[in-house]
């Protein structure tokens, strides 16, 4: 009696976790892709988009707050006018993981990212920091967090998601639009 009991104690313990290990997600900060992540932090302040036109896939979807852009041309040609608005831009208390989900992972409360995504393992980094520069037009200095999120597939970025307050980079446009009048 004393051994069954053992016996079914153990595998009370043990049954919950073997069930909770089919859900194998995981996160790195030092992987591949957050490197890669790293480096567009570090090299979009260049004038030259070349790293950029690498790292993003043909098919990229950016949603900047509520702003939906199509295609890596279209996020290339904003990221080239964000350069033509701010001088001396860094990416401050930059924080970058990348989370590998298990085709198990809940992507919704009905539906696995293995059912969303049959063919291939679904991958977000996430990043955080403070973009900080000055304005071209004013003169004046900026500083904002942010958060952003790049779903990788097949080694490139084919979604990204960007959230922030925008009214310092409004007030640079406002500026320079007001030049050209």
């Amino acid at each position: 009696m004393k051994s069954i009991t053992l016996l079914l104690l153990g595998l009370f313990l043990v049954v919950p976790s073997l069930l909770a290990a089919e859900e194998k997600s995981y996160l790195q900060t030092r992987d591949d892709i957050s490197m890669k992540v790293h480096k567009y932090f570090e090299i979009t302040p260049d004038e030259s988009s070349s790293f950029a036109e690498s790292f993003f896939g043909e098919g990229l979807e950016v949603y900047i707050n509520d702003l939906h852009i199509k295609g890596k041309e279209e996020y290339l040609k904003r990221l080239d006018a964000i350069r033509q608005l701010f001088k001396d831009t860094k990416f401050e208390e930059l924080h970058v993981h990348t989370n590998y989900f298990s085709s198990e992972a809940l992507l919704t409360k009905d539906e696995t990212f293995g059912e969303y995504r049959p063919n291939e393992q679904t991958i977000w980094t996430n990043a955080w920091g403070v973009f900080t520069g000055v304005g071209r037009t004013t003169g004046n200095k900026v500083s904002f967090r942010m958060h952003m999120d790049f779903r990788t597939s097949k080694g490139k970025v084919v979604e990204m998601l960007a959230f922030y307050d925008p009214a310092q980079m409004q007030a640079e446009m406002k500026a320079l639009e007001a030049t050209k009048n």
